[in-house]
């Protein structure tokens, strides 16, 4: 099964804007479970998943991504 161009192209899209606007330097400085999960994020959009990796309570883990400048739909 292959996935529609329209969605492929606005994944993309998605994904080059939490890049952009992500503090990189914060995000480096983060633990390394919570760097990962910031990372899986950016590169996936996969919230649930990265929650669940970084070890903290999703709201939390939202907070963690604001402060990291990682753009949320």
């Amino acid at each position: 099964m292959t996935l529609p161009q329209w969605y492929i192209e606005r994944e993309e899209e998605a994904r080059k804007m939490r890049r952009e606007n992500a503090d990189w330097e914060f995000i480096n400085s983060l633990p390394p479970r919570q760097r990962a999960a910031v990372l899986l994020f950016i590169e996936l959009g996969a919230l649930r998943l990265a929650q669940r990796i970084s070890g903290l309570p999703l709201e939390d883990f939202i907070e963690l991504l604001r402060k990291a400048g990682v753009w949320i739909p």
